[in-house]
């Protein structure tokens, strides 16, 4: 088994709760989905986020393997708040070069992104729907020959419209999510 083979298969056991025991005092994930759920309410009560729509169950024929009883299958959309961001247009060149950091998806490193080579200027942040994305946000881009890279921003960030990010809820660690959302 060469060293490539045996992180797969580490990471395989780790996101299969196989790793180590499951440890009744740490809790269940029951537990902390509904301190999350009980967040995003309190986000949404104070207008900082709208109410989605409800994420339909996940079914046995979508889960790919058995997990600790103390765990729960969810979709991405309930552990946060989920944006793609935009592109300034091209035809305005004063809304390129500002002090606003801008990501495209060939910057995702599958890491920590802790500084990217473009930028817009306010004028290019106001004149398109892109948003600034908080420190700690999940990256992913959606398609293109990037498509399933990520990063975890170390700065604040915007992005453009092939990348989606995640600000996460409260209780969820970006770097676990990271890695079990998006590798198999």
């Amino acid at each position: 088994m060469n060293a490539q083979d045996l992180k797969s298969s580490i990471l395989q056991r780790a996101i299969e709760g196989k790793l180590v025991p499951q440890r009744q005092e740490e809790g269940t994930a029951k537990e902390l989905l509904a301190e999350i759920r009980a967040e995003k309410a309190r986000l949404i009560k104070e207008k900082k986020i709208k109410k989605s729509k409800p994420l339909p169950e996940i079914t046995d024929e979508e889960k790919p393997f058995d997990i600790p009883d103390s765990w729960e299958w969810v979709r991405l959309g309930e552990l946060g708040e989920w944006c793609s961001g935009a592109t300034p247009s091209r035809q305005h060149p004063e809304y390129f070069g500002g002090n606003i950091p801008w990501l495209k998806t060939g910057d995702l490193n599958d890491g920590y992104i802790k500084k990217v080579p473009e930028s817009i200027t306010n004028e290019g942040f106001q004149h398109s729907s892109t948003k600034i994305n908080p420190i700690g946000s999940v990256l992913i881009a959606m398609y293109g020959a990037t498509i399933g890279r990520l990063g975890i921003l170390q700065i604040p960030a915007t992005t453009n419209q092939a990348c989606c990010a995640c600000e996460l809820f409260y209780g969820t660690y970006n770097k676990y999510q990271q890695f079990t959302a998006f590798e198999t």
